[in-house]
């Protein structure tokens, strides 16, 4: 179609059905090239197809998402074509809104005549490709004889950034919407979606990265916040460190993946005998006993590529541990409700299937809003303050 045809009157929009490529309608003059926007409909493209890969990072913001691409162009018209443009930007605003396949979403700014954006999101990076190559140069052809130096005057495009969680908003959350005296009063799944959604960065938490320069095996515990109703807690692990198996006495324990790689290793809650029973009734910080085998029920590996990054325990779930299996340190972020102030920590039989031991252990802590504790020292165990003498002197049984 020549531009020529510009000067002629133009007749009425066809309707969407005629601009389907089998139609034989001829196109309005103020769409020169949208012939077959409508009906495009984005086919499939072979799994096969080449698509431009990144280098893999550790972490992104908008890995945090749906996985949606938004791609905008914007255009402004020439002065003496603003009539025409609004036109056929309306009409071109009518044809992308009946484009379905791949695309999630279609808006139109239009702050003024003469100026119009369209931002189209979606589904993928790779229909975000076939749209940039299929759709958008149709679109800039469009409009190419009517807008300032023929072509967009911005364009961009990218994955959509989430509703993410800072810490200081996911500590707010938790703070208005973690309550209650256990672990039932808690909608779990609730605050799983919202640690989630917690993209970590490191300026944000430096100052509760703590380590133990008298051990380089013992793991950390620093308190961020701590209430009655909540506490939270950034753990720091070197190379190959483990917690002791322990429980989390009435509390919810979420745990979230911060850097490299941890295990979480969930038990079945053992049985405990008469004797451990009367002494944690008389000393709760002290008692000692023995429990019956502990089996594994669960172990899930958080931090790795295309692993989980949290996992969630309460005593009914099971008791844990956690473990650095690697080479290099870990952080983990965990999350107390209510605030737990001490546990049951477990000691396995030899063979793994005989009877063990049993004590409790008092909380003790590295850090507390990013500052050193005084209680800490090389005697301290991050596991809690224990009975060591009353621990020692009792040996598993097969």
């Amino acid at each position: 179609m020549s531009t020529q045809s510009i000067k002629r009157p133009a007749p009425p929009p066809p309707s969407v059905s005629a601009l389907a490529p089998t139609s034989s309608t001829p196109l309005a003059v103020e769409q020169p090239t949208l012939e077959m926007l409508t009906a495009l409909q984005l086919e499939q493209v072979p799994a096969n197809s080449h698509v431009e890969k990144r280098p893999e990072q550790i972490r992104t913001l908008c890995a945090l998402g749906t996985g949606e691409s938004v791609h905008l162009l914007s255009f402004r018209a020439r002065e003496s074509a603003v009539s025409c443009f609004e036109r056929r930007v309306q009409r071109i605003a009518f044809d992308l809104h009946e484009l379905e396949s791949g695309i999630t979403d279609v808006r139109i700014c239009h702050p003024r005549c003469g100026e119009a954006t369209f931002v189209v999101t979606l589904i993928s990076a790779r229909e975000a490709q076939r749209f940039e190559r299929e759709v958008a140069p149709r679109l800039k052809a469009a409009l190419a004889d009517v807008c300032e130096s023929g072509d967009a005057v911005f364009t961009s495009s990218g994955m959509r950034m989430p509703r993410a969680h800072s810490l200081p908003t996911l500590l707010e959350y938790l703070r208005q919407n973690v309550r209650g005296i256990g672990h039932k009063a808690h909608d779990v799944q609730a605050v799983r979606r919202e640690l989630s959604r917690w993209f970590p960065r490191r300026e944000e938490y430096e100052q509760y990265v703590h380590w133990d320069e008298n051990d380089p095996r013992k793991y950390t515990r620093n308190v961020i916040w701590s209430t009655e109703d909540l506490e939270v807690l950034m753990m720091c692990w070197p190379a190959h460190s483990a917690s002791s198996i322990h429980c989390h006495d009435d509390s919810s324990c979420w745990v979230t993946a911060v850097e490299g790689e941890v295990h979480e290793v969930q038990y079945n809650l053992p049985t405990v005998d008469r004797r451990f029973a009367r002494s944690e009734m008389q000393n709760p910080s002290g008692a000692v006993g023995r429990c019956g085998a502990l089996r594994v029920s669960n172990t899930a590996r958080l931090g790795a590529p295309a692993s989980a990054k949290q996992t969630y325990a309460n005593n009914e779930v099971g008791i844990h541990r956690i473990e650095n299996r690697t080479a290099e340190p870990a952080i983990s972020l965990h999350v107390y409700a209510p605030r737990l102030r001490k546990m049951r920590i477990f000691q396995e039989g030899d063979n793994g299937e005989s009877s063990g031991l049993v004590t409790v252990a008092a909380v003790s802590y590295t850090s507390e809003g990013g500052k050193r504790t005084a209680e800490w020292g090389p005697d301290v165990d991050p596991d809690g303050v224990l009975d060591v003498s009353a621990w020692n002197a009792m040996e598993p049984t097969s």
